[in-house]
This record gives C-alpha cells, structure tokens and sequence, in this order.
C-alpha cells in the first residue's frame, strides 16, 4: 500500500478533480481510498487543488490539469483503492 508522503514537482501538475458517485459499488474503491490518503496527500501538496466531486450514478473519472493547459482523463470506474492510487501516482508524475 502506498504512503503519500512526496510532493510533487511545483509547476507540473496545477490541478486535481476527481468525479465519482457517492453510493455505487464501481465507485468504493476511490472513496475508500481518499477517506484514508487525502490528509497525507494533501499536507504534501497543500498548494494544490484537489476537488473531489460526488454526484450520483456517474462514471469515476480522475483528471491531471498540467502547467501548459494539458489535461489526462483516465476512467477509474471499478477500480480497486490500490488499483486507484497506482493510476494517481502515475498522473501526479505527469
């Protein structure tokens, strides 16, 4: 399991949005694993904006905004929360 203690580069990643649904079965591994990272991720990275965004019955999608105007979408619907955290530390390194 993956502990969130690093920082990112500054000036890489400006941004990132997380959608999923509240109560979906495809959805649990992302919010279990925000419930139990978001602090440490967030004490790493506390200039950075992290928007988790819960509306009901959508497909789980993470977002990477990159310095630039890039953006990566990658779909995490169904993903397991190692599975999820993997994806983001993949994005978080650009």
């Amino acid at each position: 399991r993956a502990r969130w203690s690093g920082a990112i580069p500054m000036g890489v990643l400006t941004e990132l949005r997380v959608a999923m649904c509240q109560t979906s079965p495809a959805s649990k591994g992302i919010r279990d694993f925000w419930k139990k990272q978001y602090s440490a991720i967030k004490s790493a990275n506390s200039s950075l904006p992290i928007l988790l965004r819960e509306s009901q019955g959508i497909q789980a999608k993470l977002t990477a905004a990159y310095q630039g105007g890039k953006e990566t979408v990658v779909v995490v619907d169904g993903l397991s929360e190692a599975e999820f955290g993997a994806k983001l530390e993949s994005l978080m390194k650009g």
